[in-house]
């Protein structure tokens, strides 16, 4: 026999033997009767066969959606009807004031707009925390943002952008600022001269949105939410929000977050009988499954308990 052979050549297939041989053995470091040995044709046999497997299982493991076609999700989220309207107060500018101030009157503060008749709130960002495939409508765009800046306030106070699209950031003014993107993975820290824009291309996904500040007027405060895809909205002055093209036949999970949120990191977490209904969860997230071309309407009351301050 040549088992000397081809324990040598075949360490494998002889650990193989080693542990199937109907026989007892107290090592397989000794040379002993293993009776048959495999040889090298069934040794590739056997190891095409537990690749075929493992291929198979992880690939079982990682099946795509079940889902089928497109919804569309809009609503309202409503200030308390039963609190008073918060106090909206200007910004105290102490610098450049003939820019920052004209005729002594400085810009009001956007840290929670809400409208008087409608009772909206304004600057909620709402976005589909994973999707599991994205409608051409959604994805990535090439189409440059505008991210001005006016008065010395951002005029975007929420801007949400994709991963690779370009912000020209803007100075309308006729004094320079500081514009600092200041995310966990996107930064961007340059002065814009008066009257000047300087592009910069969006890296990463943020989980949540990125404060943008100016070193220059310490008061101007903005967010930057970048995201992979086009499922997001940031609510407009009526509270109203809409994302069209979302996959259908699925559990989908959104986060909603405002800047003045009592959560932690802005999320905006409630118990309402609304939030309730749609598993709210205390990250600030709610959850819907959608038939194919719904149109899912959603109103939701926030309580002023949701705010700080």
């Amino acid at each position: 026999m040549h088992m000397r052979r081809q324990s040598r050549r075949f360490p494998l297939i002889s650990a193989v033997a080693c542990a199937l041989a109907g026989v007892s053995i107290a090592g397989c470091g000794r040379r002993v009767d293993l009776g048959p040995v495999a040889n090298e044709q069934d040794a590739g046999d056997i190891r095409l066969a537990i690749a075929a497997s493992t291929e198979g299982g992880a690939a079982e493991g990682a099946a795509g959606p079940t889902g089928t076609g497109w919804a569309t999700i809009r609503g309202r989220f409503v200030y308390d009807p039963g609190a008073p309207l918060p106090q909206v107060r200007p910004y105290i500018v102490n610098k450049d004031p003939a820019a920052c101030a004209p005729g002594g009157k400085a810009p009001p503060q956007e840290t929670l707009v809400v409208d008087s008749g409608s009772r909206g709130i304004k600057n909620i960002a709402v976005y589909l925390w994973n999707a599991s495939r994205v409608h051409e409508s959604a994805q990535p765009s090439e189409e440059a943002i505008v991210f001005d800046q006016q008065v010395c306030v951002f005029l975007t106070h929420v801007c949400g952008v994709m991963v690779g699209q370009t912000l020209d950031i803007k100075n309308s003014d006729d004094v320079g600022h500081n514009t600092n993107i200041a995310g966990r993975r996107n930064t961007f820290n340059q002065t814009i001269p008066a009257g000047q824009t300087i592009a910069y291309r969006v890296q990463r996904e943020e989980a949540l949105p990125a404060p943008v500040n100016c070193s220059i007027h310490p008061w101007m405060l903005a967010y930057l939410l970048p995201r992979e895809n086009g499922y997001y909205a940031v609510t407009a002055t009526d509270g109203s929000f809409e994302i069209a093209n979302v996959p259908a036949g699925e559990k989908l999970e959104f986060q909603v977050w405002h800047e003045s949120a009592a959560g932690a990191n802005g999320t905006l977490g409630m118990s309402t009988p609304e939030a309730k209904a749609l598993g709210w969860s205390n990250k600030g997230r709610f959850t819907v499954t959608l038939a194919p071309d719904e149109v899912k309407e959603i109103q939701v009351m926030v309580p002023a308990s949701a705010f700080r301050g």
